[in-house]
């Protein structure tokens, strides 16, 4: 007696938070119980009958609340509980947020609940009575009432069974075959044991196997919960989301047998004939597709074919870029539609897939497992017995038939198709509708839409077998040893994670298989993914985890895995050989280095922006090495010279802008794709690192540093102490604020500057040495001699504390001797020399402080913008765009020729747009207007000969005609092009909607109009013939309209309408007809220019 008490109070300190019983429950109640199992026992989780359904066992909630009970020796002592009732069970709680309970009763139990008095009531069962009490007696009543009507109900549905049964004994068997296994284990914490019944999808603690067959025991645990894990040779763990059930079993083969019940159950839980029964309702689908085995319950959804569990298995080991493996049973969410299923058949496929099999090479149910291998590779890699599409080879026709069957319910068609080599991801040819996906969209063809998306990444048949593939498989890798590893995610890791999140596993990397297990000796897997399904490999910062050096794995499937180990060159061997066994051979230099995330990423590059492919990537700092689709060698992008780098957020793609390269990566929403932006913007070199981090112009030179000289240079050589003097704290807060947020996109006016206003006007190529030499020209005004400035640079250049001179003596001897260490030959320092001077003469010569300098020397390219075709010019403000034009001809030493026609143009590289100046705007306003990426080019004016024929012939000065359009809304990613008439004449511009309509969707005037050549690529323009229509009609009020032409004749006709119209008004003060036929008159004496 005293053993039994001892053991029970024991158990009852293991349950004490969770499912505890009550410390009197404890107390020996043998005296209250049957001594042996009766014939007409009831069976603890074995009441549901023999017409168990698994959808229906977890019964809704029938009553719940709060009532006391008392222990069951009768004391009066009660104790408040929450109550829960459903149809098959009663249970009591602690409190209401207790997940576990302390008591479940079976409800066939139950043999009668009585009104006792005073507010209470007995729930009498054949074993012992349980006594609760209410608040007041409506409650009771409530209860009682309740309790008698289930205990009805479930004795009527029982009845209704045993009367289409054709015995009791049979009735008995069905129940009790619900259970899978049933004994006694121990508990952690616990002298006596407990008794594990697994039945159905639940485990049932109780005390003992008598109390289990009267229908009473302790908890339930649902299964769809658990997850199960050996941890010793005797002992496991049941872990669900609540908490984690340590037992232990009498021997490692009984922990074995307990470990596999349980996760049959898990599964059991987890599983659903629903879907299963509907696909197989299509009579092809009752037979693996493979093998021809019966009731095939796995499926690839993107092959379209229904598999046995054998056959899916070799599905699986292709990955998930082949075949993409689904349960009918387990993935029951993932079977949102199954109608494809159903529409086709595994007949129907395999007319297709398996048109062409010899009989000897033909699957049965029994074939072993090197059989199915083969066959299922060849079938579906190669392609080898498929029924060839008689397109097949003829890129252009196959994606011009795809395009044309989606838009119909053809499905079986748009699969040969897609399998023989059509491109899912091909362009339509209608910017409205670009993608195959969009068009199947727009003609409501469901299930075609389903099999795109399926096959969006799919590796096409007999792709693997090309030598120079971008998806080529590495060199065959093997290492082994041991990590630590934490549960897979669908997610990024962000949080960091202890070393109790992670668990100890003996991995392996063999044939391209990664393999993990639970130790050296174990012969099963606990995990596996082939190196091929593996998208990135992420090598994290040191200490960002638990363990001091870890990385991560993101899996096709979506799921990231992340491990860890102590110890830096166990694990950089670890990512050494990993980075080897994920890349093709041609890829190796990608992780030859010390690389940040390695991996393989969607991309559109050049004009094909709807066409994307695959390419390898590599980040490390401020460095991206890439080898995209057809190339043979990995190419080198310094972020820090990033030109431009845009987000498109709904469409997860970033857009990067090098060296007049447009690289646009897809994110294909990724777990991983976050991280890859999150690299590429740091090692843009923003923010306040060292300027080594910083950004950087095409020579090397910092960006900060670049607009720091060129604006001193250009303002500040006559102010006295430049470089020691401290300009306003608000305004250097302000300027350092912008600078480290994007230096190479400051534009700001002279106001906001400390002192002057940065400008970007000095010649790259002279950048270096000019912080000396533009200070030491003026040392009289400026009081800075090469000592001064030695001083001053010493301490900042080398991060000393300025007690020691050495550094500024290093500094004075670079400035002395710059011409020889910066390979400044004496052309180069008179060019320096001369365009310091003529500053400082313009600074002399003004009068009003704060205004633009009558005469100032601006940087004009010639012909392009690139190394060496920059010309300083001086620029007063009355000199116009035709003298501009004349004088950059004259320093370039390019005369004049018959049939050429220069102009000045505006150039915006963000927007890629440029527009030719008219001729007698003033040049300086339009340098001062400069920001961001513009700059000004004298350059020929491709269009100018057949635009001055169109208007010599031009009656009227006006045009409308039908164009494509697309406005701002383009940028934040709807970029569609539709269809508008579009009207100019001298008064406005205009566009409406439709050809009948009366009212202007837009209109502008034309005095507030800008017409640029070009429009951005990004935008998708239908044609290249495009332009780029600003509208400044106020202030605030600035809009970007994108016109594209369907010809080069039809743009030139619109740009020429609009330079006619421009040069009207300019011109109010004469009649047109006089300032035109002047204008002809100089066009054609100096056909050099306009």
């Amino acid at each position: 007696m005293a053993d039994n008490e001892n053991a029970l109070r024991a158990m009852q300190n293991c349950f004490h938070s969770q499912f505890s019983v009550d410390e009197a429950e404890y107390e020996d109640i043998e005296e209250n119980r049957r001594t042996s199992v009766e014939e007409d026992s009831i069976y603890l989780g074995c009441t549901l009958s023999q017409s168990f359904n698994p959808d229906i066992h977890h019964s809704p909630v029938i009553k719940m609340g709060w009532l006391h009970k008392t222990p069951p020796q009768g004391t009066l002592v009660f104790q408040k509980r929450w109550v829960m009732l459903d149809a098959q069970y009663l249970r009591y709680f602690q409190n209401e947020k207790e997940v576990y309970s302390k008591r479940i009763i079976a409800i066939l139990s139950v043999t009668k609940v009585l009104n006792v008095g005073g507010q209470k009531f007995e729930v009498v069962t054949r074993n012992r009575t349980f006594l609760f009490r209410a608040e007041n007696n409506t409650v009771r009543e409530e209860w009682v009432s309740v309790l008698k009507e289930t205990i009805q109900q479930h004795c009527n549905s029982m009845e209704k069974s045993l009367m289409n049964s054709s015995d009791t004994c049979g009735q008995r068997a069905s129940r009790v075959s619900l259970i899978s296994k049933q004994g006694y284990l121990e508990m952690s914490g616990l002298r006596s044991k407990l008794y594990v019944v697994i039945c159905a999808d639940s485990v049932f603690l109780c005390r003992n196997a008598e109390e289990h067959s009267q229908g009473v025991g302790i908890t339930s645990i649902e299964m769809n919960l658990g997850a199960v894990k050996g941890t010793d040779k005797r002992s496991f763990n049941l872990t669900t989301i609540y908490r984690t059930f340590s037992f232990v079993a009498e021997s490692e083969q009984q922990r074995e047998q307990w470990v596999e019940a349980l996760q049959a159950c898990v599964s059991h839980s987890l599983s659903s004939n629903a879907v299963a029964q509907k696909i197989w309702s299509e009579e092809a689908n009752q037979r693996c597709a493979d093998c021809g085995a019966p009731h095939p319950d796995w499926a690839s959804v993107n092959l379209c074919v229904v598999l046995c569990k054998c056959c899916a298995g070799v599905h699986r080991g292709l990955g998930q870029s082949v075949s993409k493996v689904r349960s009918l049973k387990m993935d029951e969410n993932a079977w949102t539609e199954n109608q494809l299923f159903l529409l086709l058949g595994n007949d129907k496929v395999n007319l297709f897939w398996a048109a062409n099999i010899p009989p000897s090479e033909m699957l049965c149910p029994s074939s072993d497992s090197e059989e199915r291998q083969r066959f299922v590779t060849a079938k579906y890699c190669q392609g080898k017995y498929r029924c060839y599409h008689a397109l097949f080879g003829q890129q252009e026709a196959l994606n011009k038939a795809l395009c044309n069957t989606i838009q119909t319910g053809d499905v079986l068609e748009t699969l040969s198709l897609v399998f023989c080599g059509a491109d899912v991801n091909c362009y339509t040819g209608d910017p409205e509708l670009p993608s195959p996906v969009s068009v199947a969209q727009h003609y409501g063809q469901t299930l075609q839409v389903e099999f795109l998306t399926h096959n969006h990444n799919t590796e096409l048949p007999g792709s693997r077998a090309g030598d120079h593939t971008i998806l080529e498989a590495a060199l065959p890798i093997s290492h082994t040893g041991y990590l630590f590893k934490t549960a897979s995610s669908t997610r990024a890791v962000t949080e960091r994670k202890s070393k109790g999140d992670f668990s100890r596993r003996w991995c392996s990397l063999n044939q391209g298989n990664f393999s993990y297990y639970e130790s050296e000796k174990s012969s099963s897997q606990s995990g596996q993914m082939k190196m091929s399904d593996v998208l990135c490999l992420v090598v994290n910062p040191q200490g960002k985890h638990g363990y001091g050096h870890s990385f991560e794995l993101y899996h096709d499937s979506g799921r990231v895995y992340l491990f860890g180990e102590d110890s830096p060159d166990t694990v950089r061997e670890w990512i050494k050989v990993i980075g080897k066994a994920l890349v093709p051979p041609v890829a190796e230099d990608l992780v030859g280095w010390s690389f940040e995330r390695v991996g393989r990423l969607r991309y559109t590059a050049g004009q094909s922006f709807h066409c994307p492919c695959l390419g390898w990537f590599s980040l490390g700092g401020s460095r991206l090495l890439l080898l995209l689709h057809g190339e043979d060698q990995v190419d080198n992008i310094d972020l820090r010279k990033l030109q431009e780098l845009s987000m498109e957020q709904e469409a997860a793609a970033v857009v990067l802008v090098d060296r007049g390269r447009r690289l646009r990566l897809e994110g294909d929403r990724r777990p991983d794709y976050q991280g890859w932006l999150s690299g590429i913007q740091q090692g843009l070199g923003r923010g306040d690192g060292p300027l080594d981090q910083q950004q950087l112009t095409e020579t090397e030179v910092p960006v900060i540093v670049d607009r720091c000289i060129s604006y001193i240079t250009q303002h500040g050589l006559k102010s006295e102490g430049i470089y020691r003097r401290c300009g306003v704290n608000s305004k250097i807060a302000a300027l350092l604020l912008s600078l480290r947020h994007d230096a190479r996109q400051l534009s700001v006016k002279e106001r906001e500057c400390p002192s002057t206003r940065p400008s970007s006007t000095a010649s790259p190529q002279s950048t270096e040495p000019l912080w000396g030499l533009s200070s030491t020209t003026s040392t009289d005004e400026n009081q800075m001699n090469m000592h001064n400035l030695a001083i001053v640079f010493g301490p900042t250049l080398f991060q000393t504390d300025g007690t020691d001179n050495s550094a500024g003596q290093v500094v004075e001897e670079l400035i002395q001797n710059y011409q020889d260490i910066f390979n400044v030959n004496a052309e180069q320092l008179q060019r320096q020399l001369d365009m310091i001077s003529h500053v400082i003469k313009a600074q002399e010569e003004h009068a009003e402080e704060g205004t633009p300098s009558p005469l100032t020397i601006c940087g004009i390219y010639l012909e392009r913008k690139e190394e060496g075709s920059e010309l300083l010019v001086q620029i007063s403000q009355a000199v116009s765009a035709e003298e501009l034009v004349c004088e950059v001809l004259r320093r370039g030493n390019i005369p004049p020729q018959q049939g050429d026609y220069w102009s000045c143009f505006l150039v915006n590289d963000n927007q890629e747009m440029e527009r030719p100046l008219h001729y007698q705007e003033r040049a300086l306003a339009i340098y001062f207007s400069l920001g961001k990426d513009c700059h000004l080019v004298v350059k020929r004016n491709c269009y100018m000969e057949a635009m001055l024929i169109y208007i010599a012939a031009m009656v009227d000065v006006s045009r409308n005609s039908m164009i494509k359009f697309s406005d701002e809304k383009g940028q934040r990613g709807k970029r569609t092009f539709s269809r508008r008439l579009c009207v100019l004449d001298g008064t406005s511009l205009r566009l409406y909607k439709e050809v009948k309509s009366t009212q202007p969707e837009r209109e502008c005037q034309v005095h507030a109009l800008k017409v640029y050549y070009g429009i951005k690529k990004r935008l998708q323009p239908p044609s290249c013939w495009g332009m780029t229509v600003v509208c400044e009609q106020a202030e605030r009020d600035k809009q970007q309209w994108y016109l594209c032409c369907e010809s080069k004749n039809e743009l030139i006709k619109w740009l020429a309408t609009f330079m006619n119209l421009q040069v009207v008004s300019f011109c109010v003060t004469e009649t047109y007809s006089t300032f035109l036929s002047s204008l002809f008159d100089f066009f054609f004496s100096f056909s050099f220019f306009i």
